[in-house]
């Protein structure tokens, strides 16, 4: 049987690379490719000359048909133009492929942009949730989060130089955020590495080019502007049907996981505007 190789290549600078990375790109028969000409820069630079094909064909599907048939002959190896494999890529459908048909898979680890800035983010923590880049809608982008923000858990998100400031603006004013890590062309010339006040990071990266990581997290348990105004119209039904205070705010502190002070308080507010 065939060996699959997942092979992580540089986010930016082409040394971050490894010796065994290299090795297996020089030895396999064929390399599966993101964009052709980005690779060969990287497999110019270290004098590799193994032939190379285009993970996409022409008609911009899968190339799925030819792995398939290279693999039952021949040792290839998978890479993007940046990063580890298996993130905004299809290599999750060659690894069927593989798996299927009972090829070895073999992981070849490498750089990673997500990796790499939650280890300078200085959020101390032994998970964090990737959410990769947001949808465009606001509606959307506020249903994304909110799934995910009352874990209370750093968030990672990646972001373009167009949409950075108004999603900066979107997670200050909607979810509370004051503080962020923000990642600019991570390993790459003009790389910059931003940890503080959400305010300045919209003064600094207000014109800025590049690829983004930004990296936050819930502060001091605060709840994102629809989640209260949520809760509130619950607790002011409640309110208005005669359900008890206190039966309301246990079975709403189970479902949210939300402590039950938050929801007395909320509770005293809607009681007094009403009395």
């Amino acid at each position: 049987m065939s060996k699959f190789y997942i092979v992580g290549s540089p986010i930016g600078n082409l040394e971050d690379i490894t010796k065994r990375a290299i090795n297996i790109l020089s030895d396999v028969d064929l390399i599966f490719a993101e964009d052709t000409r980005v690779s060969k820069k990287l497999l110019s630079k270290y004098n590799i000359s193994t032939k190379t094909a285009p993970i996409y064909n022409k008609a911009k599907k899968v190339n799925l048909g030819q792995f398939k048939y290279a693999i039952e002959k021949h040792d290839v190896a998978f890479l993007t133009d940046a990063g580890t494999p298996g993130i905004s890529d299809p290599v999750a459908q060659f690894v069927k492929i593989s798996s299927k048909e009972q090829h070895e898979i073999i992981p070849i680890p490498g750089a990673s942009s997500l990796t790499s800035a939650f280890s300078a983010s200085g959020f101390d923590s032994k998970n964090f949730i990737f959410l990769g880049f947001p949808p465009k809608s606001k509606i959307q982008f506020q249903k994304y989060i909110n799934e995910y923000i009352g874990l209370d858990l750093p968030i990672i998100l990646f972001e373009s130089p167009k949409r950075l400031i108004s999603t900066l603006r979107f997670l200050k004013d909607e979810f509370v955020i004051q503080n962020i890590f923000i990642g600019k062309e991570m390993t790459k010339l003009y790389e910059k590495i931003f940890i503080g006040n959400i305010d300045r990071a919209i003064e600094l990266f207000s014109n800025a080019k590049g690829e983004f990581v930004i990296i936050f997290k819930r502060e001091d348990n605060k709840l994102s502007k629809s989640s209260i105004n949520k809760y509130d119209k619950i607790l002011s039904k409640g309110y208005k049907e005669g359900i008890k205070g206190k039966e309301l705010i246990t079975l709403l502190s189970e479902l949210t996981g939300e402590n039950k002070k938050f929801f007395y308080n909320r509770w005293l507010e809607i009681k007094n505007k009403n009395e």
